[in-house]
């Protein structure tokens, strides 16, 4: 039964990550209304856990599940931006941080779900991380490209001489 709500969200992250906004939003209202969905929309709001000290927060960075799901929402987010720069990818970390704040929201408004600031924690390590990826890329691919200004000639080699 999983898969064929996993699947949906697979193509949907997919058309997103290829730059389509239709997909784009429907992965992030599909993926808040997941929660309430779960539990046939019968909400039992639980209180959210607002506190933790530095030994859990140093345990949360082992939920990988949370930074997997974070770094692929960054990249699919940096998708969304036709002019890569520091100002989408600003923005794309904040809409990530804005998304796990949404998530843990809707699990608490479920009541099956535990919602816990805790989790802000591997969020912002996977937008982080999601982050570090795009930039290297963007390193690696700028450093094979050969600008004009970067030619030279030879003595003679040079055109029209």
């Amino acid at each position: 039964m999983k898969l064929l709500i996993l699947m949906p969200f697979l193509l949907l992250g997919i058309l997103a990550a290829r730059g389509m906004r239709w997909p784009y939003f429907s992965f992030v209202v599909f993926g808040l209304l997941y929660f309430p969905a779960s539990v046939q929309f019968r909400l039992d709001p639980k209180r959210c856990e607002l506190t933790f000290d530095i030994a859990t927060a140093v345990q949360s960075l082992s939920n990988f599940g949370h930074v997997i799901i974070c770094f692929v929402f960054f990249l699919i987010t940096v998708a969304q931006f036709p002019r890569p720069g520091w100002q989408s990818l600003s923005w794309s970390v904040a809409l990530t941080m804005a998304m796990g704040v949404a998530i843990e929201t809707a699990e608490g408004l479920s009541g099956a779900h535990h919602c816990k600031t805790l989790d802000l924690i591997p969020d912002f390590v996977g937008a982080l991380v999601g982050l570090l990826v795009v930039l290297l890329a963007r390193m690696i691919t700028n450093g094979q490209r050969v600008r004009p200004e970067q030619v030279t000639f030879e003595r003679g080699d040079q055109p029209g001489l």
